[in-house]
């Protein structure tokens, strides 16, 4: 028995699995009923059957929004779960369901947790291992509302502190011989999970949410654009997810690499325009053009061009001296030799290489942090008055944690 599955960009689509859930992907109501016939044979063989009364169908594509109930299953109106991700085209509903009902729980703990008598160093205990874990999974797998951030900002911050806060957020997520307590900073802490995709990306993991991401960035060379010194703006990607993706990881390389080899990457280069628009050419990028270096300014158009034609085929003068042309000045004059050999999007840190393919969302996090920390607002006070410099600073600021054990001495 043939079922025929969703192609994306002739990736064949038909049945995902994760311990025992099930989820089929068909593209219309006959295969459906081929599906459920296959699955009744298999009952008549094994004993296993399909608990109908826990089986939901959701209508996609074209029959979006269908009010047929076929199979004996059930097709709710209301958004419906797969591995604790709740799916609709309601965008109310799907942020209503995935992000307003796990505020509601983490209020219900804060409630619980608000008459223990907790000490601060308690409540950042509570607030690592119970409430924000309410969050940490949905926030890896879908985008993250700003008023969801801020209003989570809000809840936990008041739990911290019973009202208003005392000392800055930016001091409070400091460690603590930076005067901090080492409290989370949300937007860091969601901006990591996503970044921590990459290593999904460029390893060798298959499945069809690769091959959709795929699918969205093939016109700029798929995986290719991470390595790319572009703008989100210039990108016409339909899911947000991997937008907030890309926008973050560009932010995050700029803040934190020091070799800035991408700049000089010709493909969806941002600073690189014919008619406006960013360019990749597939079959110069084949041939190894890749960076400004490659176009030979030490050559004129035409004897560049005549150098290029002995190894790249349907290509022509005008083309050619267009892409020349769209290099600014600026480029071409500080233009370095990046290397060409780099699959995916590492960079040197620290006298280290931080390599993508094997970071985690922990890795991230911290570099986020460091970058964003910072002392609380009562140093300069407090080197004035004692005469301190910032590494005797950091030790004073240390030094309840080693001589005390009471968390409420600490936070004295």
């Amino acid at each position: 028995m043939e079922i025929k599955e969703i192609a994306i960009d002739k990736q064949e689509t038909k049945l995902l699995q994760y311990a025992d859930d099930t989820t089929a992907v068909l593209s219309d109501t006959e295969l459906a009923y081929k599906l459920f016939q296959l699955l009744d044979k298999f009952k008549k063989v094994s004993g296993l059957r399909v608990n109908s009364s826990k089986t939901e169908g959701l209508w996609i594509g074209s029959l979006k929004g269908s009010e047929m109930k076929p199979l004996g299953i059930k097709w709710p109106q209301d958004p419906i779960k797969a591995l604790g991700i709740f799916f609709s085209y309601d965008k109310k509903l799907l942020y209503l369901k995935n992000s307003t009902e796990k505020l509601d729980k983490i209020k219900k703990l804060i409630n619980i947790w608000s008459s223990r008598g907790l000490s601060l160093y308690g409540k950042v205990t509570i607030i690592k291992s119970l409430l924000l874990p309410k969050v940490v999974y949905m926030s890896s797998l879908l985008p993250t509302p700003e008023n969801i951030i801020k209003e989570l900002n809000h809840l936990i911050y008041n739990f911290l502190w019973k009202g208003k806060d005392k000392v800055t957020r930016k001091s409070a997520i400091n460690d603590y011989e930076g005067g901090g307590i080492k409290m989370v900073d949300i937007e860091s802490m969601i901006k990591s999970l996503r970044l921590a995709w990459l290593k999904r990306i460029f390893g060798d993991n298959s499945g069809t949410w690769k091959n959709y991401l795929e699918y969205l960035l093939k016109e700029t060379g798929v995986l290719v654009l991470f390595n790319c010194n572009y703008n989100v703006k210039d990108l016409t990607i339909s899911s947000q997810f991997y937008m907030e993706l890309l926008k973050w990881w560009s932010e995050f390389r700029k803040d934190n690499v020091v070799e800035t080899n991408w700049l000089y990457r010709i493909w969806n280069n941002q600073e690189i325009r014919i008619n406006n628009k960013t360019v990749f050419y597939k079959r110069y990028f084949n041939y190894g053009i890749q960076t400004v270096g490659d176009f030979c300014f030490d050559l004129n158009n035409i004897d560049s061009y005549e150098l290029i034609t002995k190894h790249i085929q349907k290509t022509n003068f005008l083309e050619w001296t267009g892409l020349r042309h769209s290099v600014p000045f600026d480029l071409r004059n500080a233009y370095h030799n990046p290397d060409h050999t780099a699959l995916n999007p590492s960079f040197k840190i620290d006298g280290g290489l931080f390599d993508v393919t094997k970071k985690i969302s922990k890795d991230y996090y911290s570099l986020f942090v460091r970058k964003k920390a910072c002392f609380p607002n009562n140093v300069r006070k407090l080197k004035c008055e004692f005469n301190l410099t910032d590494e005797a600073l950091k030790k004073a600021f240390s030094l309840p944690h080693l001589v005390a054990f009471e968390p409420y001495v600490k936070a004295f």
